[in-house]
Formats: structure tokens, sequence, C-alpha cells
């Protein structure tokens, strides 16, 4: 006797499958990150107490998302040492460190926005792999069919197909550069943010002694974070040093910049040196 077959699952069972995942839990918190990302950057001129709001409840969902990261990699934690040298090393458990920090101490404004591109990197990426293969599970043949000599094309698609050829396409082509500008940003506008808002008080004056220790370490483990190094230390270069420099710029400039250049580099260069594993990421 053949046995019946299980009725097809509809949308809402499946998303409530997807819901008892840790992942789903991972993906709702970059969409919290996300959401009142955007609600903080679009407040900020306005309510100061709604767009606190926001901005906190932002952070909770990067902590979220992050935290559950950092447990389905490691697991439990472990009090020993080699254990504790892989969590310093990984980039998740260094955002959770700032979005620690930020989230008990004064709103950093330009210090949301790297958190806020990566989830909506990580968000979109979910959509992409998982809940659209998982509502439509013919999309992917759908695509690769689409794709083969002599087919009609992407204007035959489904709008579920469209929609994820149109985010993979989003992915491939503004990936790298978007985390580029914010591996840049935070050496440079955040960095900078910082000191001046601690200079008058307008930040924690803790904040800068903290942001320049999680740039010690995201310098040791984080090939993007040395090359942003690079990058501005070219441009600064360019603009000083060179002799198409800015018309200002005196010797004596010249001579504390080059200083403290150097000093940068041979700090840098000795963190490298110790050793410690690095990401590429």
């Amino acid at each position: 006797m053949v046995s019946a077959r299980a009725p097809p699952q509809s949308a809402s069972q499946k998303i409530a499958e997807l819901a008892k995942t840790a992942q789903f839990s991972w993906w709702i918190g970059h969409l919290t990150t996300m959401l009142f990302g955007l609600l903080y950057l679009l407040s900020i001129f306005k309510s100061n107490s709604r767009s606190q709001r926001y901005y906190y409840l932002s952070l909770l969902g990067t902590l979220a998302s992050y935290g559950i990261s950092v447990y389905k990699t490691y697991g439990p934690i472990q009090l020993n040492l080699p254990f504790l040298q892989r969590l310093i090393i990984d980039e998740n458990v260094q955002y959770i460190s700032l979005a620690f920090f930020m989230y008990f101490n004064k709103p950093i404004f330009v210090a949301i926005i790297p958190f806020l591109v990566f989830s909506v990197f990580h968000a979109v990426g979910y959509i992409r792999l998982t809940i659209i293969p998982t509502l439509y599970p013919n999309v992917p043949a759908e695509i690769k069919n689409a794709s083969r000599p002599g087919a009609a094309g992407p204007s035959q698609l489904s709008f579920p197909a469209r929609l994820s050829v149109f985010l993979t396409d989003s992915f491939t082509n503004y990936y790298s550069i978007a985390f580029r500008i914010v591996s840049i940003w935070e050496v440079v506008v955040v960095m900078l943010w910082i000191t001046v808002g601690a200079l008058f008080l307008r930040v924690s004056i803790f904040a800068p002694i903290f942001y320049v220790q999680f740039m010690r370490i995201r310098y040791t483990s984080s090939l993007p974070v040395r090359t942003a190094f690079s990058n501005v230390r070219s441009f600064l270069d360019e603009k000083i040093l060179s002799p198409n420099a800015y018309s200002f710029i005196t010797p004596t400039i010249v001579n504390y910049y080059t200083k403290f250049r150097d000093y940068l580099v041979k700090v840098g260069d000795s963190l490298v040196r110790q050793g410690v594993p690095q990401q590429t990421s």
C-alpha cells in the first residue's frame, strides 16, 4: 500500500520552521539593527529622546546577532587561555565589545553607521540564500535555466527569481566597495569624531582610549583595516609631503606629521610581528 504524501507546507508553516533556528534569530537581530539604525539616522535632528531610543535598540540588535554568531562558532564560554585568545581575534567578538561599550555610553552618531552597513548585507544575504529558496524552492532551478544559452532570459523569470537575481547582483557589485568604505570610515571618521567629542566632553573621555584599543586589535587581525590605514597614509603623504602638497603646509607641519606617521607605522609593524593569527575580514 502506497502511503499518502504529506500535504505541502504553507508559507506561514515554512516561516514558522525557519523561526525555530538560531540563524533566523540572527537575522532578526540584523533586521533590528537595520530598522532602528535607519530610524535613528532619520530622527537624529528631531526628537532627542526618540532618536536615542532608536540608537540603543539598534545596538541591542547588534549584540543579539553577533552574540548568536559567536555562540554558534565557539559554544559555551570556556575559562582557559587558548579559548580566550581565539575570542580576542574573532571579528564578531571585537564588534560585540564595541557595541557593548557604545550601549552604556552617550550616543556616538558616526559609530552606528558601520553596524548598519554590516546588517544590511547580512539581512539581504539571508533573504537571498535562505528565505527565498525556502518559500519558493523552484527559484534556484529557474535562475539556472534562465542562464542557459537560448533561454528566454531574466525577463521571463518569476518575481521571486527576479528579486533573488537583483539581490545577488547588488551584493556582488557593492559588497567589497561598501566594506572598503566602512574600513576607512572606522579609521578616519569615527576616530576623529570620538577624539574631538571627548575633548569637548560630548562623548565619554574613555571613548578614545577604548576605540584605540579596538582599532589596535582590528589592525592586528584584519587585512581590510590595515589596507585602510595604508590608504589613509598614502593620501596624507600626497597632500603633505609631495610637491603637490597643500600651500599652507609648513616645514614644521611636515616634521610633526612625519614623526607621528613613522611612530604609527612602527607600532603597527610591531603589532603584526607579534604573530597573532589574522583574519581576512
